[in-house]
């Protein structure tokens, strides 16, 4: 399946790269798959231009994956999903579970040689909440309940009183107001990595933005950035672990949204690892007689409304009517049709862990089961909608979209069942993925597709989404009946307790419906048979190459 001809091959790669990247654009010089095996090298497609390379401002998969190997928490996930030490070599739990103390190795550095300490991670989270920075992910300092991070956050009280202070250079002590079972799992996720705050404020405004100001502390160096084009991570030898990191660079050499394109530069040696991401490939996959992997992601998707007043979809009858009528399993089994998919109704998914061993949160709560494609219930709703608003016709509306290849099928797909379903005009708009994020948060749709992936083990990374207090809440929704339930649920220690507090809260999800959602997402791909390791888990960020390795037998 390999072009023997390198030079051949290269040639073949240049030519496609610049027709995807458009006339002009300056490719840099590759390496052939058997160069890459010998280097220890990995090629890969990221899709996208990361959004966003601030770890307290990144909100989305495409920048998590980047920072998840050029920073390290005081906590990591292993090759198996697990939580266990990272920068942190030991943590000890107050008898009350409501002081964890760390330690942070001797041997950790950032990655211009300067030990990582304590302080790195007070600054970090002292940042994280506070309002001038206004950090879209601040919300998270009070599900995990930091002391005074709700004060902090809603600007009560100053940043210094975070219940998080340095002991000394290698012992940082965390206070929380409450025990939080999940709190290990928490100190993995990236918002709470350490910064260095030299660094930040000698870059300023061009911190994050300018590749000389990304040093982190992880097992990956950035080498190369070139905006819009490609990216290149390459192993730190500053890293505490370094000696069991295989993989010497990591490169996405063009960011190409065309899945289409990505499997065929992988035919032809150009990438190492892609996504199976449409039915067709995987057919070509199949008929390559390449092996499969599929796996969950455990996203939930949705369409999420723009319920803000004067938007079409203020009106909730029409949102019952859009949520109703939707055909899930004709969505994810003939228009999806990638394996790893399940059709869903509700916003936690059926893996996440409940309050009792052997349950998951689903089957411990019990709610009755949601009909698939009910269109008796649409009509009537629909009817209903015209008859209270004195209209013949459901007024047009557009749907929100990224603009990949994948992206734009599915948008097809919801504009032509929900026109046929709702009897009107359905528009769509398609733009790249990081002007989707800001249009979102702006409130410039009428309906979005939105998924949101987990960032810890606990319903919670779900159902505080849409609170009024998290600000990738992109509906516009808010109801202080739930907004206190989702409070009440993230003070409370007994855990079958939270579980019923969940449950009327998506009670009410039930009963407004700012969101409809689709399918709890999956994926599947395909590498060259010799790389070995490649991570991708539910939890944490993928693909994740810390564990990979060529195998050069």
């Amino acid at each position: 399946m390999w072009i023997t001809n390198r030079l051949a091959h290269q040639s073949a790669l240049a030519s496609l790269l610049s027709v995807l990247l458009g006339s002009g654009t300056v490719i840099a010089e590759q390496k052939s798959r058997e160069q890459r095996i010998a280097d220890n090298e990995v090629y890969f497609s990221s899709g996208d231009e990361p959004p966003s390379m601030d770890i307290s401002k990144q909100v989305d998969s495409v920048s998590s994956m980047w920072l998840g190997h050029i920073y390290e928490g005081l906590m990591r996930t292993n090759a198996a999903g697990a939580i266990i030490p990272g920068t942190a070599e030991s943590v000890s739990i107050s008898p009350d579970k409501t002081t964890w103390t760390f330690k942070i190795r001797p041997s950790a550095k950032w990655q211009d040689g300067v030990p990582v300490k304590a302080q790195d991670f007070v600054y970090s989270w002292r940042r994280l909440v506070d309002p001038a920075y206004a950090s879209e992910y601040s919300f998270i300092a009070i599900t995990a309940s930091l002391v005074n991070a709700d004060a902090i956050v809603s600007k009560k009280l100053p940043k210094e009183q975070l219940g998080v202070r340095a002991l000394d250079d290698h012992t940082l002590e965390v206070k929380l107001s409450r025990p939080v079972a999940f709190f290990d799992s928490l100190t993995s996720f990236q918002v709470f990595y350490p910064l260095r705050q030299d660094i930040v404020e000698k870059f300023a405004g061009s911190f994050a933005t300018d590749p000389a100001s990304l040093i982190g502390n992880g097992p990956y160096r950035l080498a190369r950035w070139q905006k819009e084009q490609s990216m290149r991570i390459e192993k730190s030898d500053t890293y505490w672990d370094a000696g069991n990191i295989k993989i010497k660079a990591i490169e996405s050499p063009a960011m190409v949204k065309d899945g289409q394109a990505n499997f065929n530069n992988f035919r032809t040696g150009g990438i190492d690892t892609t996504g199976v991401s449409t039915p067709e490939i995987i057919r070509q996959a199949q008929a390559a007689k390449l092996k499969i992997e599929t796996f969950q992601t455990g996203c939930t998707e949705t369409l999420a409304f723009n319920v803000r007043p004067g938007r079409l979809f203020a009106n909730k009858k029409l949102r019952h009517a859009v949520r109703a009528g939707l055909n899930r399993s004709e969505y994810v089994n003939k228009i999806v049709g990638v394996p790893g998919y399940k059709p869903a109704f509700r916003m936690v998914p059926d893996y996440m862990p409940g309050s009792q061993p052997g349950l998951t949160y689903r089957q411990e709560v019990k709610s009755p089961p949601v009909k698939d494609f009910d269109v008796p219930t649409t009509q009537r709703l629909v009817k209903e909608y015209l008859a209270d608003t004195k209209q013949t016709q459901i007024p047009a509306f557009t749907l929100l979209f990224d603009d990949s290849v994948v992206a734009k099928k599915m948008a097809e797909y919801f504009q032509h069942s929900l026109s046929k379903l709702l009897g009107n005009e359905v528009k769509v708009e398609t733009v790249p993925f990081k002007t989707r994020l800001q249009k979102s948060r702006d409130g410039q749709f009428d309906m979005v597709f939105f998924g949101w992936c987990p960032d810890y083990r606990d319903p919670m990374t779900f159902m505080d989404l849409l609170a009024n207090n998290n600000e990738n809440n992109s509906s516009g929704w808010s109801s202080p009946a739930y907004n206190k339930l989702i409070e009440q649920a993230n003070s409370e220690a007994d855990k079958a307790k939270r579980v019923q507090l969940f449950k009327a809260a998506e009670d009410i999800l039930e009963e407004e419906a700012p969101v409809a959602v689709t399918d709890v997402s999956g994926g599947a791909l395909t590498a060259a048979p010799e790389l070995k390791g490649v991570k991708r888990t539910i939890f944490g960020f993928a693909p994740d190459f810390r564990a990979a390795y060529w195998d050069h037998k």
